[in-house]
């Protein structure tokens, strides 16, 4: 069951959002940043307050009664693509546990029936140019890059290596 979430869900979404970036972006960002810096506690605050603003569309899918993942969503953020019936995926978790179960595609799907629903033309997102299985992920259900990157300069890198952001898309 996808559901909208709710502020009793805050504590969970970040253990799912904290987690999911220490095992997804271990080896790309600095272990003192993922491990020193994420907080879960933190990241529950923003996370209401985010709910609280209004920041984005929360929703949270469960299993068994148990929150198992996040997706965020809303219209693009980027200069090019709005105003043009361009929806974005702001971000999508799951439980590590849970990868490859099915949720993520579950998630994903609910997102892109969302954006059509409105009538949107296309969904993008925002993806680590290193992170190998997502992109991977993403193909998979029809995402291809477009071209854009950017630079998260504000992210240490575990290598020395910078650390970017691919676009992909999706036409509807």
């Amino acid at each position: 069951m996808i559901r909208k979430t709710a502020a009793d869900d805050a504590d969970r979404v970040a253990e799912i959002h904290t987690e999911g970036w220490r095992q997804a972006y271990r080896g790309i960002i600095a272990d003192s940043f993922l491990f020193g810096k994420l907080s879960v506690c933190r990241r529950a605050g923003n996370i209401r307050k985010e709910l609280e603003l209004g920041q984005g569309e929360s929703y949270v899918a469960e299993r068994g009664g148990v929150v198992a993942g996040f997706v965020v969503m809303g219209l693009s953020r980027d200069d090019d693509k709005r105003g043009e019936g361009n929806f974005e995926l702001w971000a999508v978790y799951t439980e590590p546990a849970m990868k490859r179960s099915g949720l993520g595609a579950e998630m994903l799907a609910f997102c892109e029936a969302e954006a059509a629903r409105r009538g949107m033309r296309e969904v993008s997102l925002w993806v680590l140019e290193r992170n190998a299985s997502a992109r991977a992920f993403y193909e998979k259900y029809g995402y291809r890059p477009d071209g854009a990157v950017k630079v998260l300069e504000r992210l240490p890198s575990a290598d020395g290596v910078q650390i970017a952001e691919m676009r992909y898309v999706k036409k509807l």
